[in-house]
Order: C-alpha cells, then structure tokens, then sequence
C-alpha cells in the first residue's frame, strides 16, 4: 500500500514516508503495519485493543507500544497531537486516521468493473501487462475451475493432516491471562526502580507471570534482565542466578526469535556475566533493529557503548530512552551518569536534576550529582547532594552524623575515608571499597582491591576504564592488566 496525504509520500514497501518537504523517514515494521491499517479505515476510530491484535497479533504487550508507535509516525509527518492533521487520538477511544487522501488514492484498487478481489489483478496492472507484450494466453473457465477445485482439496487435506499430528496447546482463560498481565506489570514498575529489595520483588513477580502461562516470550526476557540487574546491584554473581538468567534469556529467544526484549535480555547476559562485547552489541542492535522504540533497550545499549569509551553514541542512545521514555527518572539518572563519564558535567547536572525532580525519592541520582559536582570543583554542592542521598537511601543516623563529622574535620577527603573504612568492615563489593579508597587518594589501596573485585567477577568492575576515580591509575600496568580482565580495554582521555 503506496499513498499520499497532505503532500506527504507512503512508500510501504520501502516503509518510507517523505513529506512535503522531500524529507525522508524510515518506519519500524510495527510503525508501518499501524500506518497501513489507520490509513485503510480514514476517519475511523480504532481502538488500542484493536492494534494491538491487528499490529501484534494479540502478542503480550501494553499500550505503550501503540503510544510509541503513534508518535513516530506524528514525527515521520510532522503532526502535532495538539493540532492534528494526520492521526487524531481520540480520547478513551483510540485513533484514528483524518488527513484526506491525494485525488486518485480512494479509488486505488479498483478494476474497470469494480474492486480487484483478494489476488485479482487490477485494471491498471492488466493494462501494463498487456502493453508490455507479457500476458499470457486466457485459461479458459472450466480449467480454472478445475485448477481452483484441486488447489482448495489440497489445502484441506493438509490441514487435516496438521489437526491431527499437531499437540494442542490450550490458550489461557481471561482470568489467568488478567492474572498473568497484573504480573507483569508490577515487575515492570518495580523493575524501573534502583533498589536491590525493588528488583527482588520484580523478579517474584516475572516468575509468578511465567508460572500463570509459560508460554509468552515476554516475562520469560523480562526476569532474565531483571536478574542481570540484580547482580549488577548486589555484585552477587552467584551461580544459581547465572544459570537461571541465562535459561530464561533463551528461553525468550526461543518462544520468540523475533522479540526485541528477548534480544536485549540475551545482549545484557553476554555483556555483565560473559563480557562478551562484541556479542552483546550484536544482540542489541537485532534488539533495536526489530522494535527501535523500547526504552529500556536503548539505555542498556547505552551503558555497553558507555562502559567502552564510546560516549557520543552511548549518550546518543540514552537520549533517544529519555524522548520515548520523558517521565523516567532512571533514564535521566542514567544519561546523567554516561555525560558525567564523558565529562560533560553541566549536561550531567541537568539529566539528573531532571531524574531527581521527577522522582524526589532517587538516592542514586543524588549521589551522581553529587560527584558531578566533586568533579566540577564544587566541593560544598557536592556534600549537600551527598548528604540528600543518604538520607533518601535511608542509611542509618549514625552512619550520616559520622560523615557529617568527617565533612566538617577532613572535608570530602574524610567522609571517603570514613566510607572506606566502613565499606572493609561491613565487607561490601571490593569496588565500592576501591572507588572510596580512590576518591580519599589512598591510591596503594586501589589495586589489590580491584583484583579482588576483578577475581569475583562484580559487575560494577565494567565501568573501571571509564570511572573518573580511577583516572590517575589508567598508566599503572596493573591496572591495565586488570581492566583487560575485567573485558575492557582502556580509555583515553
């Protein structure tokens, strides 16, 4: 289906809109299937359920993907939800398609006696066929008829042939199916969130929506990524969890060779627990390449490019999560970490201050912003945020007065040695104990560290090329040795 509208040009096949302009956009597969089918009924009013079982096929997704997708195609032709001329959201409805087609488009399809039926050459396609000296002779009726009889005996016979040999599977009821949706959703709540008792419940909750039905590639992928997640925030690697992610993660693939998500959830298994970057980046961009309008891809992608050097692509990518996801604290939390990387600190304060005044309760962006400001020499800034942080993580008074004395005796220098210490006697990851030891220049104290975070395979051990703490050791042999352990290669700046 080819078609112009208000001097913008729909290429389907190409799945390329060209507006009046002469600019160009390429449509994602799922973009073009919900153009194609809005286009096809002007004026009137679709409903969400109604794409997503015409578009996806009934598969297991929230309206967020029809969001998405609308907006791409607002973006393709330069519309204006407020004031539309091409899709109309119709609110508590659905959407629907306004913009009256080129003169011609209406009647496209259509044969000299009427509409072509399904496989029915047009009028203009027998004309040129013709002209071309191509047609081939008439079959008479009676041979079609015949033909057409034998084709339709062939079909059922197979069919039964498959009835018979196929093992039925059940569809779930609409009360396990509510059950399973209800699942799912609250692990994704809960998995948007940057605690480790957050990502707990969000992996109880993918494992309940796979024990209501297995049998959708979706919570299978989601409960992968969320146990990645976990490790990466506990540090605990443990091998019942590898095992089991990296099941899940395939199992994803496997009920779906065409999901984004379980692309993306196979990418974060080959980039925390294989360090295999190279893998992992092809599993994102087939990831991105299926559905390039997930969030959630575009910001894990960002942190590979992130944790390798590549700062304008990572930032490019994690901008692009923020636009599709613009209420999402984490996602600003993350941009503003990946610009803080690249050293960009006012943007870094910026996405946070973003994170933040979306979500008031998030520590970690606190703490980000807090060594943006360290960073950018605004030491006074940098414990106010600091001590923000603290309190927003709830760590106990007692901890937060002796950093407020440090603070006030030995300045920043002091609450990183004060959390030094308490982080080798409280025996947490060895690289939160080397990142403080580094901030409070303890530096004879950072490597043997970081071999023990190295040798227990903690995944924050992916960002010691890139973390500003560890820059005055990026000459020491050692350290290079052990960044080359770690999958990573060493980051000039």
């Amino acid at each position: 289906m080819s078609f112009s509208a208000l001097g913008c040009r729909v290429d389907s096949l190409l799945r390329v809109v060209t507006d009046a302009s002469g600019r160009t956009t390429r449509l994602e597969p799922k973009a073009c299937d919900l153009l194609e089918l809005l286009a096809g009924r002007p004026n009137d009013v679709v409903s969400v359920d109604q794409l997503i079982e015409s578009v996806w096929g009934g598969k297991f997704v929230t309206s967020d993907v029809v969001t998405v997708a609308v907006h791409a195609l607002r973006q393709a032709f330069g519309d204006d939800a407020r004031h539309p001329r091409f899709i109309e959201t119709v609110r508590g409805r659905g959407y629907r398609w306004i913009a009256p087609l080129d003169a011609g488009e209406a009647s496209r399809g259509e044969s000299t006696s009427g509409k072509a039926g399904p496989g029915e050459p047009r009028a203009g396609d027998v004309r040129a066929i013709g002209e071309a000296g191509l047609a081939p002779p008439p079959v008479p009726w009676r041979a079609r008829g015949v033909l057409a009889l034998v084709a339709l005996l062939l079909i059922v016979t197979a069919g039964c042939v498959w009835l018979a040999m196929r093992d039925p599977a059940p569809m779930p009821s609409m009360t396990k199916t509510a059950e399973l949706l209800r699942a799912q959703a609250r692990g994704l709540f809960f998995g948007d969130r940057r605690t480790a008792a957050d990502m707990d419940k969000a992996v109880e909750e993918f494992r309940r929506a796979i024990a209501v039905d297995a049998r959708f590639s979706e919570p299978h992928a989601a409960l992968a990524e969320s146990l990645v997640r976990r490790m990466e925030m506990t540090s605990d690697v443990n091998a019942a969890a590898e095992a089991e992610a990296r099941g899940e993660a395939a199992k994803a693939c496997e009920l779906d060779p065409q999901s984004s998500l379980a692309h993306a959830a196979l990418a974060s298994v080959r980039f925390v627990l294989d360090r295999d970057m190279a893998g992992a980046e092809q599993s994102f961009r087939r990831a991105i390449e299926l559905d390039p309008s997930i969030p959630s891809v575009r910001r894990r992608y960002g942190y590979l490019l992130a944790a390798n050097g590549r700062f304008a692509e990572a930032i490019a990518n994690t901008h692009a999560a923020a636009e599709l996801a613009p209420t999402s604290s984490s996602t600003f939390a993350d941009l503003g970490w990946i610009e803080l990387l690249a050293g960009d600190h006012r943007a870094a304060e910026r996405a946070l201050r973003e994170a933040l005044r979306l979500d008031p309760t998030n520590g970690g962006a606190a703490f980000t912003l807090a060594s943006s400001y360290e960073l950018a020499g605004r030491e006074a800034d940098a414990w106010s945020e600091y001590r923000r942080g603290l309190l927003l993580l709830e760590v106990p008074q007692a901890r937060v007065a002796a950093a407020e004395k440090a603070y006030a005796t030995k300045g920043l220098q002091g609450v990183y040695e004060t959390w030094a210490a308490a982080a080798a006697k409280r025996q947490l990851p060895r690289y939160i104990s080397a990142l403080y030891a580094a901030r409070a220049g303890h530096r004879g104290d950072v490597i043997p560290l970081l071999g023990q975070s190295v040798e227990r395979r903690e995944p924050a051990t992916l960002w010691i090329a890139v973390d500003p703490a560890f820059a005055p050791l990026r000459r020491d042999a050692t350290f290079v040795a052990l960044a080359r352990r770690a999958g990573l290669a060493i980051v000039p700046h």
